[in-house]
């Protein structure tokens, strides 16, 4: 286990042109619409990258101080994990592993 937050294996997500996309929660008829941050925050969630690295990804992408978008980052993480959209098991930060 690596310790970086993880999307839920069982969440499909689709980008809708340059627009946002879509994510499909497991177990539930509920489809989340995300902004093309989000999305782009969701498709790096693959338990490899640190809030650090998606967060430079975002700055990079969207022209916003790797601060602000590392808080964004963090804040989403946190809002996912409520949601129930990490892998079961995995801390919603780095900052959670013991």
């Amino acid at each position: 286990m690596t310790g970086f937050a993880r999307r839920h294996p069982d969440c499909a997500f689709r980008a809708v042109a340059d627009e946002g996309g879509l994510v499909v929660l497991p177990g539930r008829a509920e489809v989340k619409v995300l902004n093309p941050a989000g999305i782009k925050i969701f498709s790096l969630l693959d338990g490899q990258h640190s809030a650090e690295a998606i967060a430079r990804a975002v700055a990079d992408e969207f022209d916003v101080s790797e601060d602000r978008a590392l808080a964004d980052v963090r804040a989403f993480i946190a809002e996912l994990a409520a949601a129930e959209m990490l892998a079961e098991g995995e801390p919603a930060t780095e900052e959670a592993r013991s």
